[in-house]
């Protein structure tokens, strides 16, 4: 990969750009395996939530390991994006309320699981939990909740 630097010693123009600048300290092959390391992670772990789950129908255990896989799988991204970078794409005006409702979600869930301890509740959090990080993710995707919106409201009108 051919590095320009500028007076200031950050990189400049490449010519294989990344998605995050180098000023982190990390290579780009660094960050790769860091996000691969933690959504590996994320992955054992939901996977290990379900088995808890299904095996011993432990919910706590469930939602507890659960929660974390699904905040190991989004801090992966940090790596690829940047800590700041990827709070900022979060608490975007088109993500925030999805991002707040995940978040409030995921205390929720943890909440109800340890504390409240009440079953239908941990799984209706999870559902919602799911549903707003669904929602957050599709803010990428061009067109997707427009085309989502246009889905339910032709569901609904049937």
């Amino acid at each position: 990969m051919k590095q320009l630097f500028t007076i200031s010693g950050r990189y400049a123009a490449t010519e294989d750009v990344s998605i995050t600048p180098q000023e982190y300290g990390l290579s780009w092959n660094t960050r790769l395996k860091g996000f691969g390391i933690c959504l590996l992670i994320a992955l054992i772990l939901g996977i290990v939530a379900i088995i808890i789950y299904f095996l011993g129908g432990n919910i706590a255990g469930f939602a507890v390991l659960y929660s974390f896989a699904v905040i190991l799988g989004l801090a992966s991204t940090f790596f690829l994006m940047g800590p700041m970078n990827q709070l900022r794409k979060m608490f975007d005006p088109s993500r925030c309320i999805a991002t707040i409702v995940f978040l409030v979600c995921i205390v929720m869930t943890l909440v109800s699981a340890i504390a409240i301890k009440i079953a239908v509740l941990v799984l209706l959090f999870i559902i919602l939990q799911f549903l707003a990080l669904l929602w957050y993710t599709l803010s990428y995707i061009p067109f997707a909740r427009n085309t989502i919106k246009s889905c339910c409201r032709g569901i609904m009108s049937a």
